[in-house]
């Protein structure tokens, strides 16, 4: 622990010999602390202490008294949602949604539970409301709400121009919390107060439940309307206008296109009304509508209507054809089952098992120390379109407002229960705001109007803190200069953010405690490797068949790299995991040998194939791409071929085609298979940076970071240069993932980060874009982004073992200094060994140097 010296004092006495002041006594106590502090003191300089421990997936603090590097090891895992796969009784399984349930044998369980299978496919039901949800913006959340702007005697169709959405209201909505967003008619007769509300169904099942195996807008419309067996609106609120208390329910009826009225509430509070419209309701673009309204205005009392809360339900059949599930429903071992809900609570839940698309190994984690300052420079935060910003340093910005309320914020990732302490400096009447936000975005009010150092506490449920930069309703110039928020009670000098960050470009596989692992030896980045995965594709050696009453089996050879006896997770193209079953007496299981051949077991249903025929090998070839026998000879050969995944025609009807190319949307069967001899393979030009941490350190532990993507350069639109830009265009440069956040572009290999502004919009592929004026854009150079995805469920899942080393000595860190040093020098000298042979190659080959 740090020392605290001790001040002596001599005794002295006055001239007639009183004491004036007790000299400090020479005791046993005071002496001990002496020996302590010596002690203490020796340990640091001699003795080598160093601590690990286990960094969570999300923010964690690490204490490192004396400052330290950060070692790491980071294990791996794997998910395989089993949303459409039937749950085999006798297993643990665990559903990680609030907003989703499972129907299983009749029962059913919602939200964040666990449960044992029972020989059957779950029944799916979604849950979707507003939450996450930016005015215009449907990035993160594809639905619309609005309230009529414009006076209007008739209720309004959807696509009238007449509505508008704005944040104020849609926060008025998100939640059930009696704070209605209320709107009102002009005191005009006969307006008519109006609220709107648009689901896309489309969307909600893609993104949350499932892929819909079609193409085209009109076959996804049609396999909603076939897939689907119950859609609930539920509407929270109220109305009034001259003739009293009285709001409307309407749904869309798309054949009429006209408003059919529901029901309606004649009470002065918040009511809940009801729809349940036939799925005739879901119009040809995927969506379905409601309105509510209230009684028309009498030119005297205005006609309102408020709405506190709004929610749909949407049903699936249990028979519902959908691919790559990516409902969090997960198959789980005895000892995660038993701390479900009683180790560790809900959210700990979700964070364990977050949604994935199929099968999704911990794939490119990165971890991120943030230093002393939590907040970034002022280009990083997210400015008010319609001021006149201007960044003078990177910790100085000038908002040159038009109007009220005219902010500039942030938000930063916190620890629950931890204290934060803040100060900065700026003109009045600028200021700032503070609130936190919880893991479902909604934010509590911490303080506002502050211009003062102040520390403040964290509740247990806070995930987020939001800093406003602001000016209230006063029109002017503002100066934010040298904000800085730290961890922990005592306010700290300015100094700017100085992160440490390690990038991993690698898919980490790991079931059952079985994980692949990724560390550092020497100087150099490792994975102990001892997982594959594999695309059984038309040439992975598929061999003959052996028919029975409505499936076929085959089989091909393991990988000479498999273990026979280890364990395998085999997921037919759909994503539905295939059980395994040595009597192979039913379709879509499969068993491994001893003379080391998988058998799999191929439904009728989805080759196309007769019982009594025997498919030749480029016939197998011709399913393992993606196509079904659509029709057959008197001999019951096949014919003609469509694509199992929409029912189209091949392009071209020969076998020949079929057998060597795969049908579009086709991923196909995967295998993932334990390694009979596990491999270490060197990774360190897929590694990125490294870690340093000092006193009470903030870090982050992520996943689905994109490290370098080139980019084809970037597009100039006018005078200005855009990186990841996607406005339905010519110019449209969109990167390979929807971002979450850019964390870094790089000319080159010189980062170019302040050359550019960060804008968050949905003109962006994803949350952000990049743009900078266009004559500093070099024409001859290479850029690059790094990034974090948005859409993490289609690359990856979260880290959950991340172990970090740290030193707690003066020792322990100057040897790891001197043994890094050694490392460093180790590289340099083989790189120059390489670079001389390189050298002596090129002027062996007329090469001058």
């Amino acid at each position: 622990m740090p020392y605290t010296k001790t001040e002596w004092k001599d005794k002295i006495k006055d001239s007639a010999g009183n004491t004036i002041q007790e000299g400090t006594p020479l005791s046993a106590g005071n002496l001990n602390k002496i020996e302590s502090g010596i002690e203490d003191a020796h340990k640091q300089l001699e003795q080598a202490a160093r601590e690990t421990v286990s960094l969570p997936y999300g923010t964690s603090v690490i204490n490192s008294p004396d400052g330290s590097a950060l070692d790491v090891e980071i294990q791996g895992r794997t998910l395989i949602s089993m949303g459409n796969s039937p749950l085999e009784g006798g297993k643990k399984y665990v559903l990680a949604d609030p907003k989703t349930s499972v129907v299983i044998d009749g029962t059913t369980y919602s939200s964040v539970s666990k449960f044992e299978g029972k020989n059957a496919r779950p029944s799916i039901i979604r849950t979707t409301n507003f939450e996450g949800k930016t005015s215009g913006i449907t990035i993160e959340n594809p639905h619309i709400a609005k309230w009529l702007n414009t006076g209007s005697t008739t209720l309004v169709p959807p696509n009238n121009g007449g509505f508008q959405e704005n944040d104020a209201h849609l926060t008025g909505i998100k939640s059930l919390d009696g704070a209605p967003s209320t709107w009102g008619s002009r005191p005009n007769v006969g307006e008519i107060a109006q609220h709107l509300f648009s689901f896309n169904l489309i969307e909600e099942v893609e993104r949350k439940i499932g892929k819909i195996p079609s193409n085209s807008l009109a076959d996804k419309v049609l396999w909603l309307k076939n897939n689907l067996s119950k859609i609930t609106f539920n509407w929270h609120g109220g109305g009034n206008s001259a003739g009293g208390d009285k709001a409307t329910l309407n749904r869309w009826e798309p054949i009429n296109s006209s408003w059919i009225s529901v029901t309606n509430t004649t009470t002065s509070t918040i009511a809940k009304l009801s729809a349940v419209p036939n799925l005739g309701a879901i119009d040809s673009n995927g969506f379905v509508h409601f309105l509510a309204n209230a009684e028309a205005s009498d030119g005297i009392t205005r006609s309102l209507v408020r709405t506190d809360y709004v929610e749909l339900t949407i049903e699936l059949k249990a028979d519902a054809n959908f691919y790559e599930a990516r409902i969090p429903l997960y198959e789980v071992s005895q000892s995660e089952y038993d701390k479900v809900l009683v180790d560790w609570d809900a959210v700990t839940v979700q964070n364990r098992y977050p949604a994935v698309e199929g099968i999704k190994p911990l794939k490119n984690p990165c971890l991120i120390v943030s230093g002393d300052n939590l907040l970034p420079p002022f280009k990083e935060w997210r400015l008010h379109a319609n001021a006149e910003n201007k960044i003078i340093t990177p910790y100085e910005l000038e908002i040159g407002s038009k109007g009220s309320y005219q902010v500039s914020d942030v938000y930063i990732d916190c620890i629950p229960g931890k204290d934060y302490t803040f100060s900065a400096e700026m003109n009045y009447p600028a200021y700032y705001d503070f609130h936190w936000l919880d893991a479902n975005g909604v934010s509590t009010t911490i303080r506002v109007n502050q211009r003062d150092t102040f520390t403040f506490s964290l509740p247990a449920n806070a995930r987020q803190i939001r800093v406003v930069a602001n000016h209230g309703t006063e029109i002017g110039k503002f100066r934010f200069k040298n904000p800085i928020l730290t961890l922990g009670a005592k306010p700290k000098l300015f100094k700017p953010q100085d992160k440490s960050y390690l990038f991993v470009e690698a898919a980490l596989h790991g079931i059952n405690n079985d994980n692949d692992v990724c560390y550092q030896e020497g100087g150099r980045w490792k994975v102990l490797k001892k997982w594959d995965e594999i695309i059984l594709e038309a040439n992975i050696g598929w061999k003959g068949t052996v028919s029975y009453t409505g499936y076929k089996r085959v089989y091909f050879p393991l990988p000479v790299e498999g273990n026979i006896s280890g364990s395998i997770k085999l997921l037919k193209y759909q994503g539905t995991i295939l059980n395994r079953d040595s009597t192979y007496a039913r379709p879509d299981v499969y068993f491994v040998v001893s003379d080391g051949n998988v058998y799999i077991t191929v439904s009728n249903t989805d080759t196309g194939f007769l019982d009594t025929y025997s498919p030749t090998l480029d016939e197998l070839k011709a399913y393992f791409n993606g196509w079904k026998a659509k029709s057959v000879d008197s001999n019951n050969k096949p014919t003609a071929w469509v694509s199992v995944i929409d029912g189209t025609d091949a392009p071209t009807q020969t076998l020949a085609y079929v057998s060597a190319n795969k049908a579009s949307g086709y991923t196909g069967y995967r295998l993932l298979y334990q390694l009979t001899i596990q491999k270490v393979i060197d990774i360190t030009d897929k590694v990125e940076g490294a870690l340093i941490i000092n006193g009470q350190t903030q870090i982050s532990v992520e996943s689905g970071i994109i490290i370098r993507e080139k980019v084809a350069s970037p597009t100039l639109v006018g005078n200005l240069a855009f990186i990841n830009r996607k406005a339905g265009d010519s110019n449209d440069n969109p990167l390979n993932y929807r971002t979450l956040k850019i964390l870094n572009i790089y000319k080159g290999t010189t980062s170019d980060f302040y050359n550019w502004s960060i804008e968050k919009n949905f003109l962006g592929h994803g949350l952000e874009r990049a743009v900078m004026p266009s004559n500093l854009v070099d024409p001859t150079a290479n850029y690059y982004v790094t990034y974090l995805v948005l859409d993490k469920e289609k690359l990856t899942t979260n880290p959950l073992n991340v172990l970090a080393t740290y030193n707690t000595s003066l020792r322990s860190t100057v040897n790891d200094i001197s043994a890094k040093l050694s490392d460093v020098s180790t590289l340099t000298s083989i790189q120059e060994r390489y670079l001389y042979k390189l050298l002596l190659a090129a002027k062996a080959n007329g090469w001058s140097v």
